[in-house]
């Protein structure tokens, strides 16, 4: 599942690409007065729709909004994948000890969730 991008809306001006951190975005056509989403690489975070100036980009039926990522330390075994995997570089920590997440870098798209082989990063929607 992916976001939704209207053609008909979409007026080419290529904000919502120049956002999205995981390159989901790209011309759909060589003069870029179009856009597409690759819904094998969306992650859902919702960027792209904030920053569209004509709306032409909503959300999948049934998507909710991640209020905060949090990594639970007794579960956390400092493996690193969910650095390796965001885009806006939020998790830290050293290899081998429980990481954390800035919450200044993050902005929720649960990337890091859906890839912990722990299950110790706790969505909040």
């Amino acid at each position: 599942m992916a976001f939704i991008l209207n053609e008909e809306l979409c007026v080419g001006c290529g904000a919502c690409a120049y956002v999205c951190l995981y390159h989901a975005i790209s011309p759909a056509d060589a003069v870029a007065s179009r856009y597409e989403i690759n819904d094998k690489v969306c992650v859902e975070c919702g960027q792209c729709s904030h920053i569209c100036p004509n709306s032409a980009i909503t959300a999948p039926e049934g998507w909710r909004k991640i209020k905060k990522v949090t990594i639970d330390p007794e579960k956390c075994k400092g493996c690193s994948l969910c650095r390796r995997v965001c885009a806006a570089d939020a998790p830290f920590g050293e290899v081998k000890q429980p990481f954390e997440i800035d919450q200044s870098k993050c902005f929720q798209c649960g990337a890091c969730a859906k890839k912990c082989r722990f299950e110790a990063i706790n969505v909040a929607y």
